[in-house]
């Protein structure tokens, strides 16, 4: 599709057609979900790639995964902010297994990880956060080794390039305040979405409605119907308010409320979206369990499941969630508010990815800083748009000071 004809269908409808819970970390169980994964690693490299080292290292205030094969090649991925505080575990306990072991078998690494012996009482956020950064790592290297991006061995590109929304962080500052961070940012970047903050962050009260509904009401006056928002509650809302917030948003053509109630709260998720019928649920940001999200399908209480690439253990555990999405009809959109190098792994997701919807994030506290000069090539906008490069690997260069300067964590 062109994008005149996109930004053309988007003003129109802003629909881009691209019981019992189980927790089992390392279901994968609903039918065809990895038949339809057709990694092409294989293809490419034909003989054993051993992992013989993985080392978390820190250069200022960033951390990297560095991970080395028998032959001394670097796959690296860049740590989300969460790493700090999960050195352990990782070092510990996630290092140890895939040491010796053939990097092509990224597959079957990610899904035994966690049925070992050293690690099948932990779960959640922390495990999985720790896992993804590895496997990104993984295919850096392998997609080195084969010379080729990344994308390349996920299987068939379905997308050159995405189209952003911008996407609010804060809720500290006034309605009138965040309007115009948006306006000035909407003008560099050509952008043709915005997603606010409602709510308070687990909370809600009379200055978080207000200021939810001012921003709103600034959006609609200024722009009318030529921008789509997007809102997410992160959590704020008891069932009977966010479906109060819910039919607002409605009201005012807003087309999808994020997280609207606590995202472990998954039956109340499923009573809010039964409760509205024009903007669309989504969620999923903070979940690992497959099984999970299992439930969210078949209970019909997500329209858009927006796993996080790292949260939820890497690339190949979002794109069974992407399939099991369009095995459901559902919709698939990560997590993913990143505007540095972390943002590599998930354009390489979403080239292959079904089912994908709408717009995707971008942060907008990210808009006319100035570029890292440690990495590059900078992500860069075309009329809104932000295109997938095909380097190889994950296509970041670094610079080599980097990491004759950086410090072991151990």
């Amino acid at each position: 599709m062109k994008r005149s004809q996109f930004i053309k269908l988007v003003g129109a409808s802003s629909l881009i057609p691209i019981s019992n819970l189980g927790y089992s970390q390392n279901s994968t169980n609903d039918s065809d979900v990895n038949n339809e994964l057709q990694l092409q690693i294989y293809t490419y490299l034909k003989e054993p790639i051993i992992i013989s080292s993985i080392a978390l290292l820190q250069w200022q205030k960033e951390i990297f995964v560095v991970l080395k094969d028998n032959n001394n090649n670097v796959g690296i991925s860049l740590c989300n902010t969460r790493m700090p505080n999960l050195t352990s575990l990782f070092t510990k306990l996630i290092v140890p297994f895939f040491i010796k072991k053939d990097a092509r078998n990224i597959e079957q690494l990610v899904k035994e990880v966690y049925a070992d012996e050293r690690n099948y009482k932990y779960s959640g956020m922390p495990f999985w956060n720790c896992v993804g950064h590895i496997e990104v790592a993984i295919w850096d290297l392998l997609g080195k080794l084969a010379n080729q991006p990344v994308h390349k061995l996920l299987g068939k590109g379905l997308r050159t390039e995405l189209p952003m929304y911008l996407s609010s962080l804060t809720r500290e500052n006034s309605a009138l305040e965040e309007f115009e961070k948006l306006q000035k940012a909407i003008i560099i970047t050509n952008c043709k979405a915005v997603k606010i903050k409602v709510g308070g962050r687990l909370k809600s009260n009379d200055a978080t409605e207000k200021r939810s509904k001012e921003l709103v009401e600034l959006l609609r006056k200024n722009y009318g119907n030529s921008i789509t928002i997007y809102a997410d509650a992160n959590g704020s809302y008891t069932a009977t308010a966010a479906i109060i917030m819910g039919k607002y948003l409605e009201a005012n053509n807003v087309d999808v409320l994020e997280e609207p109630c606590s995202w472990e709260d998954f039956e109340t998720t499923q009573l809010i979206k039964s409760k509205l019928h024009k903007i669309k649920i989504a969620g999923g940001e903070q979940d690992t369990s497959f099984n999970k999200f299992q439930w969210y399908c078949k209970h019909n209480a997500l329209n858009i499941l927006q796993p996080d690439i790292f949260y939820n253990g890497g690339i190949v555990r979002a794109l069974q969630v992407a399939y099991l999405a369009k095995q459901h009809n559902k919709f698939f959109a990560p997590h993913s508010p990143k505007a540095n190098a972390l943002q590599a792994p998930f354009l390489h997701t979403m080239l292959v990815a079904p089912v994908v919807y709408g717009f995707q994030e971008y942060p907008l506290n990210a808009v006319g800083k100035k570029p890292e000069n440690w990495w590059k090539p900078n992500f860069v906008f075309n009329n809104g748009f932000i295109s997938i490069n095909s380097n190889v690997g994950l296509g970041i260069e670094y610079d080599e000071t980097i990491f004759s300067q950086a410090t072991s964590i151990q």
